[in-house]
């Protein structure tokens, strides 16, 4: 039991002295204001670090075992090597730390911010992470065996060559984050969103994916054998070499399917040929249909006048100014990452879906009659959408953003 006070801890820092290698165990620092304290190898065992100023300190190779560090301001501290087993940290703000090679075995993180942190080789299996902040951080090689990763904010985050061997990923936000070469059998991700993630040759063998997103995902060489998959969205998912062997597949929604072994998008699937492609058995596939059009990048487009036929496939990655949009019964019209509609609008009972920006004109409403409005994360949707005879069906992913009205069309006329 450390027997010095948290008035001289606090001395000690604010005069430059280093503590590394002090005996805290079981010290009462809640609130303590330590930023920027050397603290390599120190003993914090059982301590009490509540809502405690440890920005920019250095804690490399400490122990924290059991400590309590609800609250805790650690940002950009450097916890390489140190052992939090079965800390607490909920709701302590880690945006930027370093926590490489660190032991978080059955520690609590619920509601962490771990934005950009770095945890590569981190031991964190059995941890709670439910509802943390996991953007853009580094987790590959991370050791996740039953971690609790339910509700994450977990965007461009890195698991490349992770193990989350039955971990709980439901509801969970991993749009554009990397899984490839992970170990992901057993887990459960109910509802979680995977849109345009890598799972380059990841195992999801046993996986429950049911009502999961895997849209524009990168599938490719992925083990999926005996998975659950029902309600699951694998629109423009990325399946060559893709492995189903006795999954368990339900109603998947799946317009398109990309099926080029060298990701150059140079062969569809679609309907029936999309599913033989994703079950392993012989489709019809060739090149890259004539039905499909594609506006690449870095090009504008201003005061056109665009019509496509039913059933065709539409990218727009380029810059569309004050342009008209009509499409026909079951068209596919895709408005890239890179893609923007500018004062535009588009009319027809096709599938829309939104990775860029869509702003409408002056004369809304910008989107009419249209059978699916989906906006995925980092999409931008405003305007009005006027439904036609038939509803609307609408997804909005987490992190959309959106400032729209949703009214009726009926023989031409608004109504809301």
């Amino acid at each position: 039991m450390a027997e010095v006070s948290k008035e001289e801890i606090e001395r000690k820092v604010a005069a430059g002295e280093k503590l590394d290698r002090a005996d805290l165990r079981g010290a009462q620092l809640g609130g303590a204001k330590l930023a920027g304290a050397s603290l390599r190898r120190c003993d914090f065992e059982g301590a009490n670090l509540e809502s405690a100023n440890l920005q920019k300190v250095v804690l490399k190779n400490a122990s924290l075992r059991e400590a309590y560090l609800a609250g805790a301001d650690l940002r950009d501290a450097n916890l390489d090597g140190a052992d939090l087993e079965g800390a607490n940290l909920q709701k302590a703000n880690l945006a930027g730390a370093n926590l490489g090679r660190a032991n978080l075995e059955g520690a609590d993180l619920t509601g962490a911010n771990l934005r950009t942190a770095k945890l590569a080789h981190a031991q964190l299996d059995s941890a709670n992470l439910g509802g943390a902040d996991l953007t853009a951080a580094d987790l590959s090689r991370c050791d996740l065996v039953e971690c609790y990763l339910g509700g994450v904010k977990a965007s461009k985050a890195n698991f490349s060559g992770a193990n989350l061997e039955e971990a709980n990923l439901e509801e969970g936000d991993f749009a554009d984050a990397s899984f490839d070469d992970a170990q992901l059998p057993s887990i459960g991700a109910t509802a979680a969103s995977f849109a345009r993630a890598n799972f380059l040759k990841a195992d999801l063998s046993n996986a429950n994916l049911v009502r999961a997103n895997f849209g524009g995902a990168d599938l490719r060489k992925a083990n999926l054998e005996r998975a659950k998959l029902d309600q699951t969205v694998l629109t423009g998912a990325r399946i060559a070499g893709i492995q189903t062997k006795d999954a368990a597949l339900g109603a998947i929604v799946m317009d398109w399917a990309d099926v080029s072994p060298d990701d150059d998008g140079s062969k569809r699937a679609q309907g029936e040929a999309a599913m033989a492609a994703l079950t392993g058995k012989t489709a019809d596939v060739g090149a890259r249909p004539k039905n499909v059009r594609y506006f690449g990048a870095g090009d504008v487009l201003r005061f056109a006048a665009l019509e496509f036929d039913a059933g065709a496939s539409v990218e727009i990655e380029s810059r569309f100014e004050q342009c008209s949009i009509a499409i026909g019964e079951g068209t596919e019209l895709i408005v890239g990452s890179e893609g923007v509609l500018a004062g535009c609008s588009i009319k027809g009972g096709g599938h829309i879906t939104i990775h860029g920006q869509f702003f409408e004109g002056d004369k809304g409403p910008g989107i009419v009659g249209p059978r699916r409005v989906v906006v995925t994360t980092g999409g931008v949707l405003v305007g009005s959408v006027a439904q036609g005879d038939d509803p609307t069906m609408f997804g909005f992913e987490p992190g959309s953003r959106l400032r729209m009205k949703i009214t009726r069309s009926t023989n031409g006329r608004r109504s809301e």
